[in-house]
């Protein structure tokens, strides 16, 4: 796969700033919400190949629907190492969600946890896939390859500054904690004219249980679901598992919105997260939100990124072909 890399950079506010706006929004919907800038604990206590999330901040964003689903493009992979040389962080930390490899599964598709340390080639990855029976099955995934979309947070994987996230009991209608981010950001830093800010980090569900899912293999998907003219899923077709958890690690990579206006046709929920058990073999995949409020327990680390490389829009080729 030929790589095309755009890029464009996100605003920088202070941490504190960023702090102070999560702690106000956050509390529209969380009972007991602590946020403040602390000095980063030591991450591999918590099994991450490097001791921070500081240094050289980006994000990338790759890929995207049509190479997942459309008959096209399917078995779409790309090389996130491959990657990080291109955008100068090939020595780095990289953490976050995205397709597994079809390649590196005996041909299973799967939701990738990305952790892995370009620097030392030390791998924690975690992947997670559908068995005949509908059972979650999930294995450790030592390839620097996915599938056909990802969204990665690179960092030099030094301990800095962070930010630090402490909720407890949900009261407000959003489930998911990066939306609920996302929601406060927006409102609470006041973003205007694509000024928009980005956060990545680990998180841990220390308490309640998520709705989850993970792709199926395609042989095992009966239903018409993806629109080639829409360029994107319009029917279910993932495994969803309910109730998930806890003791849970999420790896979450978000974004209030596309700095370039929509050119770069960033993912379009604004967020991505995959998860694994920090306690046992079976939990893994895609997260989507909390499904016990009065239980739900959070805590996590975030720094921002400061700026995104978009690679293979593959909806601005598609976009030009029907043009043309």
């Amino acid at each position: 796969m030929k790589l095309n890399i755009e890029s464009e950079k996100f605003d920088i506010p202070s941490l504190e700033k960023v702090a102070e706006s999560l702690n106000i929004g956050l509390k529209e919907n969380y009972k007991d919400v602590n946020v403040q800038v602390v000095d980063c604990p030591n991450l591999k206590l918590w099994g991450c190949p490097a001791e921070g999330i500081s240094g050289n901040e980006k994000i990338i964003d790759v890929g995207g629907e049509p190479y997942m689903h459309d008959p096209e493009f399917l078995g779409t992979e790309f090389d996130y190492e491959e990657i990080s040389k291109k955008i100068g962080s090939e020595k780095s930390y990289a953490l976050g969600a995205g397709s597994s490899a079809m390649s590196c599964m005996d041909g299973h598709c799967g939701e990738l946890t990305i952790n892995e340390n370009l620097i030392t080639s030390d791998s924690k990855s975690i992947v997670a896939r559908v068995d005949k029976n509908k059972k979650c099955i999930v294995q450790k995934y030592s390839a620097r390859k996915h599938g056909g979309l990802s969204n990665i947070y690179f960092s030099d994987g030094k301990k800095g500054k962070v930010i630090k996230i402490k909720i407890n009991i949900r009261i407000g209608k959003q489930g998911s904690l990066p939306q609920s981010m996302r929601s406060a950001l927006s409102k609470y830093l006041k973003i205007s004219e694509n000024k928009h800010v980005s956060l990545a980090g680990v998180f841990r569900i220390l308490k309640g249980k998520i709705k989850s899912h993970v792709q199926p293999d395609y042989k095992d998907i009966k239903v018409d679901y993806y629109d080639p003219k829409l360029m994107k899923c319009t029917k279910d077709f993932l495994q969803f598992y309910e109730p998930v958890g806890s003791e849970l690690q999420c790896y979450s990579v978000l974004w209030t919105g596309d700095p370039s206006g929509g050119k770069l046709n960033l993912r379009e929920s604004g967020e991505h997260t995959h998860f694994h058990s920090y306690n046992n073999d079976k939990d893994a995949g895609h997260y989507h939100f909390d499904v016990t409020p009065n239980e739900i327990k959070y805590e996590g680390y975030f720094n921002i990124s400061r700026e995104v490389y978009r690679v293979n829009n593959i909806y601005k080729e598609l976009a030009n072909k029907s043009i043309d």
